[in-house]
């Protein structure tokens, strides 16, 4: 029997699904503090923390702690003072017959009751998405390994489409590398296999969407 299922929608949570107020507090072990608003913020630093104890980590958080340094992310195992971004969220409450969705955020695991909860305020049917905690590793690696999980018998995976919905660039550069651009999953890709970016982005009046392509 043919696999029903053609097509992934995955979407990140913060800054795609909602803007949250949550912060990232950090203690450095020089006793520096720095509170990170955002993203970016958060990002920056913890790339610039990473280089300067020589961490090489695709996600260098639990290494940090390791070496000292103080890291607060409690504020992300709430849903804080959240706002809808609708141009996903309008698009997220729409259930195409072939498709599965999926929200893989990188929080940690017991953040996920609360998104859910979420999703279901802003009129999201949360029984009908698969939450993912990457807790800081790739998405790219999962998103991969979603691709290769199901393979027909002519060797091919059924999934002829993923839609990616993400406002981190660090987190979309990974996953064109591991997706778009992985010779490991030329042999199972089928021939007319899309990957459609939807990076999320603020002009400063409203979200916008920047359409990427593999």
């Amino acid at each position: 029997m043919e696999e029903p299922i053609t097509i992934l929608r995955i979407f990140d949570f913060d800054e795609t699904i909602a803007h949250t107020e949550s912060e990232t507090r950090v203690k450095a072990p020089d006793g520096s503090m720095a509170t990170l608003r955002d993203q970016k913020e958060f990002e920056e630093y913890m790339n610039a923390a990473a280089a300067k104890e020589r961490i090489n980590a695709f996600d260098a958080v639990d290494s940090l702690i390791e070496a000292g340094y103080q890291i607060d992310l409690s504020d992300f195992s709430i849903v804080k003072e959240p706002e809808e971004i609708t141009i996903v969220t309008d698009i997220m409450k729409e259930f195409p017959p072939d498709s599965k969705t999926y929200i893989i955020t990188a929080r940690r695991g017991r953040s996920l009751g609360p998104i859910m909860d979420y999703l279901d305020e802003i009129g999201v049917d949360s029984s009908r998405v698969r939450p993912i905690a990457t807790q800081g590793e790739s998405k790219g690696d999962v998103i991969a390994t979603m691709l290769s999980q199901k393979i027909l018998p002519n060797g091919k995976s059924n999934i002829t489409k993923i839609e990616y919905f993400e406002d981190s660039v660090k987190n979309i550069e990974d996953v064109l590398e591991k997706v778009c651009n992985n010779p490991d999953l030329n042999d199972v890709k089928p021939a007319e296999f899309e990957l459609i970016i939807k990076q999320v982005t603020h002009n400063g009046h409203a979200y916008i969407f920047n359409d990427i392509e593999c």
